[in-house]
């Protein structure tokens, strides 16, 4: 895909140093405090280090969170960085003190933007002590949007992530917008879910007599957008989409989301490896030329999931999801919709969107097909679902149908899917071995 750009970096993910690193230690970091003014200096400290790394003068390219060591941190802005390698071996826990983050959009604990020749490895863990954040959302006393994603990247290119581990994000655990050239494996990401069963349950979040979660609080795995994208590999354990591919951001001039190949991954109690949510705008939001193969799914709530959004005025906005090919799954135990293509059905924490998460209950008058976001070409080849309530769901706008579908070897066994079928709406293309009765129409 792409080569590593210097020998740092090749070290690094080897799990060898070339040279020592930068120890964090040296521009002032304090280990094993929890204080809030201890939390801005390590962060600051880290941002030092980066900076130092990145002098081309200087042959040391590693920042090194030792092996053993513990660091509070807070956020740390790290921009125009180059040929550098995170090294990540010991523990960072995240200041969870709600009232010292800011009440603005877009918070992050690191943030990555105008860089390349990056990497991110080690064997430690990043803790981001997401439960009061989670509490907060829950009780309304702060906008989930105020909440900070673990690690943002914006406009990197050549960039490796693997290792280490993340848990329990305030928000997302890896939001990596306008990438090019993009590696994530061997990355453990967990969600403490009983501790989140706890909260939704006493606040009548999880009910309905289905024991499932009606209440998301978007602790996303990994969310990638750009091009030439490989994530494989990897473990993740988080109750909402375990890699949702978005569509291409509008600030680099990148037409779209492409050439992504997402192989080897274990999800439990996971939203999917989704594709979207898409809606559509002036910018022409796209996803295109997905693979997703050789994942194991173990009580999900979704595995497949294709998703559009509402929004957008006809005649001048736009979008598509074109080329998505899930191949090789196996799903056991399914939550809800083991294949759910169309209309995004959770609302935000905030209240936003359709929410629709009920359907068929109460029909589709809750739940509209946009027409500007077309899907065509999807393959669903050898797949198996064991367990499960619900039908599989397809469902695409009659003005503009879903064309160019490909259903090969789709089985699924359960009592509730003999009894009712698939649900399929104005979708269009070729089928064989579906179990338990044929879905799409013919072109």
């Amino acid at each position: 895909m792409f080569q590593l750009r210097n020998l740092g970096a090749l070290f690094a993910v080897l799990g060898l140093h070339a040279v020592t690193g930068h120890l964090i230690d040296d521009f002032g970091a304090i280990r094993d405090d929890k204080a809030l003014e201890t939390a801005l200096l390590n962060s600051d400290a880290i941002k030092q280090a980066f900076v130092a790394a990145s002098d081309t003068t200087n042959s040391d390219n590693i920042v090194e969170i030792s092996e053993g060591s513990t660091y509070h941190i807070f956020s740390s802005d790290i921009q125009d960085i180059h040929d550098v390698t995170f090294q990540i071996d010991g523990t960072l826990i995240v200041h969870d003190t709600l009232e010292d983050w800011p009440e603005e959009n877009g918070l992050f604990v690191f943030n990555f933007e105008d860089s390349t020749g990056l990497t991110l490895t080690g064997s430690g863990t990043v803790d981001g002590q997401g439960y009061k954040w989670w509490w907060a959302t829950l009780l309304n006393t702060r906008a989930h949007n105020f909440r900070p994603n673990l690690f943002e990247f914006a406009n990197v290119e050549d960039c490796i992530i693997s290792g280490f581990t993340t848990k329990n994000s305030p928000r997302f655990n890896f939001h990596l917008v306008d990438m090019l050239n993009l590696e994530v494996f061997d990355l453990t990401i967990l969600t403490d879910l009983k501790k989140q069963e706890e909260m939704l349950r006493d606040h009548g979040k999880w009910d309905l007599g289905l024991n499932i979660p009606m209440f998301p609080f978007n602790t996303d795995g990994i969310d990638p957008a750009g091009k030439n994208i490989y994530i494989h590999d990897v473990y993740i354990e988080n109750w909402d989409d375990a890699v949702a591919v978005k569509p291409s951001s509008t600030k680099y001039n990148r037409v779209c989301t492409e050439d992504v190949l997402i192989e080897n991954v274990k999800v439990k109690y996971g939203v999917g490896i989704s594709m979207g949510s898409v809606s559509a705008n002036q910018y022409h939001n796209c996803i295109n030329n997905v693979t997703v193969r050789n994942v194991e799914f173990e009580d999900p709530m979704k595995a497949v999931y294709i998703k559009t959004n509402s929004g957008g005025e006809e005649g001048t906005d736009s979008a598509i999801i074109s080329n998505i090919h899930y191949e090789n799954l196996t799903i056991k135990n399914p939550v809800w919709y083991a294949i759910y293509i169309g209309p995004q059905q959770m609302k935000e924490p905030d209240g936003a969107g359709n929410g629709c998460m009920l359907y068929p209950i109460g029909g589709d008058e809750g739940c509209p097909v946009n027409p500007l976001v077309p899907i065509y070409n999807v393959t669903l080849k050898d797949i198996t679902i064991s367990g499960g309530v619900t039908p599989p769901v397809v469902r695409c706008n009659e003005t503009a149908p879903c064309t160019g579908f490909e259903f090969d070897n789709v089985q699924y066994t359960s009592w509730a899917s003999r009894a009712e079928g698939w649900i399929c709406e104005n979708a269009f293309g070729t089928e064989k071995h579906l179990q338990p009765k044929p879905c799409l129409e013919q072109e």
